[in-house]
């Protein structure tokens, strides 16, 4: 056997070691991935002015002054207490915090969409949010839970497999200053695989998710058909050398 066949054979298990090694590392029970897709998501200026109508309208001082005249005198201040407080009552809830403002107050939206992608239950996941928002939280049952108080972070006891959880955040502030700081997102065996989307459709979103992917699977490709090649190269070297005849 030639040099050249005995190294090729040698070269060949490490080129096999390298596959192998590859598809380990790329290959995990725990796995959760997390886009991130930021947007100015202000109401439409007509809803804004109805409220602030609506709002002017449910002031104390002029439901009672409405009530008061309406009545013609046939009604006590105890009684026209109690109709303001029945008027007001229905609508109180939309201006109720944090939304005293409106609407309008949390313009830049945060959507972020959690995948187990693994084998394995993830727990205890953890997400940080850049500032305090409105948070509403949708399960992987379709199930929308809303959170009364600005929040910070959440918190999600487990994703099952497959899992996709959704989280819609709601900012007061400057969106591109939101966008410069960070969202931190683990688990209780690592942290999340997070990708900033830019609001990319078609192969460029395509290639983004999954070019890692498509690069590893071609690197260890090319490394198979060298390793083969190099083995094939020996083989006919040695067959056509003198020494073999």
């Amino acid at each position: 056997m030639s040099w050249v066949k005995f190294g090729t054979l040698l070269a060949l298990p490490g080129a096999l070691l390298s596959i192998l090694s590859m598809y380990m590392v790329f290959k995990d029970d725990n796995k959760l991935e997390a886009d991130l897709s930021y947007q100015y998501d202000s109401a439409p200026r007509l809803f804004t002015e109805r409220l602030g109508t609506i709002s002017e309208h449910l002031k104390y001082t002029r439901l009672y002054d409405d009530i008061k005249n309406a009545g013609n005198g046939a009604l006590s201040h105890e009684q026209i207490n109690k109709i303001v407080d029945l008027s007001q009552a229905p609508y109180l809830a939309l201006f109720e915090a944090p939304f005293e403002r409106g609407p309008d107050n949390y313009p830049v939206r945060l959507l972020i969409t959690l995948r187990n992608t693994g084998s394995k239950v993830i727990k205890e996941v953890h997400v940080k949010l850049p500032a305090k928002g409105v948070v509403q939280i949708r399960d992987d049952s379709r199930i929308d839970t809303l959170k009364p108080d600005l929040m910070s972070s959440v918190e999600i006891p487990a994703i099952v497999q497959n899992g996709v959880y959704r989280i819609w955040v709601y900012f007061q502030g400057d969106l591109e200053t939101l966008r410069e700081k960070d969202v931190h997102i683990g688990y209780s065996d690592g942290v999340a695989q997070v990708r900033v989307s830019e609001d990319v459709i078609g192969l460029d979103a395509y290639m983004a998710r999954y070019g890692v992917f498509w690069l590893a699977v071609l690197t260890l490709v090319y490394l198979l058909l060298v390793a083969i090649y190099m083995l094939i190269s020996a083989y006919k070297e040695d067959e056509t050398s003198p020494a073999s005849r």
